[in-house]
């Protein structure tokens, strides 16, 4: 299991830095230097965030990916802020336990 979570951060950081290599617009080389730093901050803290989604509890593993689920949904659909983001996933976090205790 520790080896799966580590190779997921390495991905997941892999794909949040280098995705902007990808994406071909019609920029200097510079601005595409900048892009890469830009996502930076976020492919650290996907890192840091994903393996807590996994391991949040070990009963009810579900509370994690469904809490992970809401506050990706609410950053890319309703461009929620991220006070929001926290708090809505918290609730679904404690919804999804509340369902399995009873």
């Amino acid at each position: 299991m520790t080896l799966l979570l580590i190779l997921g951060m390495g991905i997941i950081t892999f794909l949040f830095r280098f995705t902007p290599l990808l994406i071909r617009k019609k920029s200097e080389p510079r601005q595409k230097e900048s892009r890469l730093l830009d996502n930076l901050p976020l492919a650290v803290l996907s890192a840091l965030i994903i393996p807590g989604i996994f391991q949040v509890d070990a009963e009810t593993p579900r509370v994690g990916f469904v809490a992970g689920i809401v506050a990706v949904v609410m950053l890319l659909v309703k461009k929620v802020p991220l006070y929001g983001v926290i708090v809505i996933s918290v609730l679904a976090a404690v919804i999804v336990k509340l369902i399995y205790l009873f």
